[in-house]
């Protein structure tokens, strides 16, 4: 997972703050009498404004209306160092009113990520850490707003972090256990790498971080501690916990070290294992790539295959950056064909994104039919997504199997570039060589573009298979996204099964998300459409209204309309499930008042399949008190089959273990006759 766009901005932004600050750094007497509050904050307060040396007015931070006008005006950098030699003349007592600011315009704007006011943020936090840090903790620790504290914990420990660590880690510590903690461990992290990479590796060994974020910070840790000290960044990567670095921190050390001594960077990479190996000795070999290609490829040619294969793809990319010809020259020499195979992957799987015309041109002159194919399809999706010239060229050259082969992913792409286009493709595919699985797979991207574009593409569609499929694709996500919309979309469906299947989509979608209106629009419809529909909305509504879901369901099955049966079945199996798990004197006692047939039994099997979970002598009794018939015989098999499962048995498993006082197993008697339940008693 992707570090989120406000953590990465912060090293940016307390660098830009940083170099900015030497113009107005706190005074020797302000660091120094910090934890002394009044007498530091009259200290400032004496300072005087120091002017713009950008050459105009010092930046107003009252107003971010103000600020916007500055960011809009100058570059990102500059505007930067101007907010933050601005905020470098404020004393401690102004700071907490502009933070208010900054929280209340984050809090009227939850879901938008403003740049103007995370630079606020981060400006205020550095000036804030010099000149009170304890207040600046207290803010954090305050704040009203869980996103803001959030970004704010970033900021704060950051800046702490960069102007007293010692400081910021006593802070660090008193914090409790986490979001605010993660937040700020991964800031700090950040912060330290420069000044202090080994307390920066104590704390990484120390915390974890939310979402990967740490291994993104870590690899830019070890990969800057290499620069200086690769030996010792090294030794200090193998003391750590597998899980606080991963193979991105092991290439980025290799890289730094392998610009100063690509033999003992290599020496050191053979040393690890599994993905760190392979992604330092690519790294490496990237480097030495640069500087001489032809003995770089000479060299890794004598590596072991394994090595050489993740390794080899790293080397031409290198190569084709200044001369592709050359490239893939070098590619095309390889006598061994699994090297072959496996470098052409490589370099495909390189140049995806970055040259798509060259991915096409090596492809040309590939001559393995399986490697060709291999990479053939996601450089055609690559060309439908981002280049329509391009992929009409490359059209032009494919024989009529690679068309087949290649389908799927040009509609993916045109899908998501073009959807008309995406359209006219399919149809002008031969009938016999069109997909329904992949026309199921476009339909779905189709309705992220435009849902009801899409429906009337489907619907036009003449071929009855192709049809479904199309409308199966389309509602299976139309339903998850906008069910109300969707349910608008169906009522165009023509007769049929893709009408059924987006009936069912429609309705057990908007019973996830509100079952109440789903079930009001169920009850808007007729005959069987509407008896399906609310099989798929009562089960989900029966979470919060178990008595009138289950009231209505049963009069659905005492009169079903025709070919509805099965459904009901499932639907009266699925409420008896759900009930039954919390309250199984309820869920037993509907499912045995419903008449004879497919719903009683399933619905009598499901309440025994639940109850049985963490009460079998309970469930047992309940089977004896019921008629001998096929509703008890499908009841009773659950029971046996968790007896049987059970070793030895256990009646209460899933119980709390504070509810159960003795050890209890369970004796349960053979049944006296086919048909009956078993006969169990507790055994302590």
């Amino acid at each position: 997972m992707k570090p989120s766009l406000p953590l990465l901005m912060l090293p940016v932004a307390l660098g830009v703050g940083y170099f900015a600050g030497k113009h107005g750094q706190a005074s020797p007497d302000e660091v120094a009498g910090s934890a002394g509050g009044s007498a530091r904050e009259t200290r400032v307060a004496t300072r005087g404004q120091r002017p713009d040396p950008f050459g105009a007015d010092m930046v107003s931070l009252s107003s971010l209306e103000d600020l916007r006008k500055v960011f809009k005006q100058q570059s990102y950098t500059v505007a930067s160092a101007r907010l933050t030699l601005a905020a470098n003349e404020l004393k401690a007592d102004e700071i907490p009113a502009l933070m208010e600011m900054a929280q209340e315009e984050a809090r009227k704007n939850p879901n938008r990520y403003d740049m103007v006011n995370s630079a606020l943020t981060v400006a205020l936090f550095q000036r804030w850490a010099l000149v009170d840090p304890e207040a600046s903790v207290a803010f954090v620790m305050n704040c009203k707003s869980r996103s803001f504290r959030q970004f704010a914990a970033g900021s704060c420990f950051g800046a702490l972090a960069k102007a007293d660590p010692d400081r910021a880690m006593m802070a660090f510590e008193k914090l409790p256990k986490g979001e605010i903690r993660e937040q700020a461990s991964t800031a700090m992290l950040a912060s330290l790498a420069d000044s202090d990479p080994s307390a920066a590796c104590d704390l990484l060994e120390k915390e974890s971080s939310p979402g990967g974020i740490g291994d993104y910070y870590a690899a830019q840790l070890f990969g800057k501690w290499a620069e200086t000290d690769p030996a010792a960044a090294a030794a200090r990567m193998a003391t750590l916990p597998p899980d606080r670095v991963d193979e991105r921190a092991a290439g980025m050390l290799a890289a730094s070290w392998a610009m100063k001594d690509p033999d003992a960077a290599l020496a050191w990479a053979k040393t690890l294992s599994g993905d760190r190996k392979a992604a330092s000795a690519m790294e490496i070999y990237k480097v030495m790539a640069r500087e001489d290609p032809e003995k770089a490829w000479a060299r890794l040619l004598t590596e072991p295959g394994y090595l050489r294969g993740r390794a080899v793809g790293g080397i031409l990319e290198v190569v084709a950056d200044e001369d592709p010809g050359k490239a893939m020259a070098m590619l095309m020499k390889m006598e061994n064909k699994s090297d072959l195979r496996i470098a052409t992957n490589s370099f495909l799987g390189n140049l995806n994104w970055n040259d798509t015309r060259l991915a096409f041109e090596l492809i040309d002159q590939v001559k393995d039919p399986a490697t060709r194919r291999e990479n053939l399809s996601d450089q055609m999706y690559y060309a439908a997504w981002t280049a329509g010239d391009l992929l009409k060229e490359q059209i032009g050259k494919l024989s009529e199997r690679e068309k087949i082969d290649t389908s799927g992913a040009v509609l993916r792409g045109l899908v998501s570039s073009d959807p008309s286009m995406a359209e006219k493709y399919f149809l002008d595919l031969p009938e016999s060589q069109r997909n329904t699985a992949i026309l199921s797979q476009m339909m779905a991207a189709y309705s992220n573009r435009d849902p009801d574009k899409a429906l009337d593409f489907a619907v036009s569609l003449p071929n009855t298979q192709e049809q479904t499929a199309a409308v199966k694709g389309l509602f299976d996500n139309w339903s998850r996204e906008d069910p109300e919309a969707a349910a608008e979309g169906w009522k165009k469906l023509p007769a049929g099964q893709g009408r059924l299947e987006a009936l069912d989509n429609v309705a057990g979608s908007w019973s996830q998300s509100d079952p109440e209106a789903a079930r009001a629009w169920a009850d808007s419809l007729s005959g069987a459409e509407k008896a399906r529909a609310l099989a798929a909305v009562l089960p989900a509504l029966a979470r919060d209204h178990p008595a009138s879901a289950s009231a209505q369901l049963a009069g659905l099955i005492a009169s079903p309309p025709d070919g509805m049966a099965q459904n009901l079945a499932s639907s009266a199996g699925s409420l008896a499930r759900q009930w039954a798990s919390d309250d199984p004197a309820s869920a037993s006692a509907w499912a045995a008042g419903l008449p004879e047939g497919p719903a009683r039994d399933a619905g009598l099997r499901a309440v025994a399949a639940s109850w049985s979970q963490y009460d079998a002598v309970a469930t047992s009794q309940w089977l004896g008190t019921l008629e001998a018939g096929s509703s008890r015989d499908a009841a009773i098999q659950p029971l046996v089959g968790h007896i049987r499962g059970s070793d030895p048995p256990r009646p209460f498993r899933g119980r709390p273990p504070s509810r159960i006082k003795t050890p209890v197993s369970m004796s349960c008697a053979k049944p006296s006759s086919r048909g009956a339940a078993p006969t169990c008693k507790r055994r302590v």
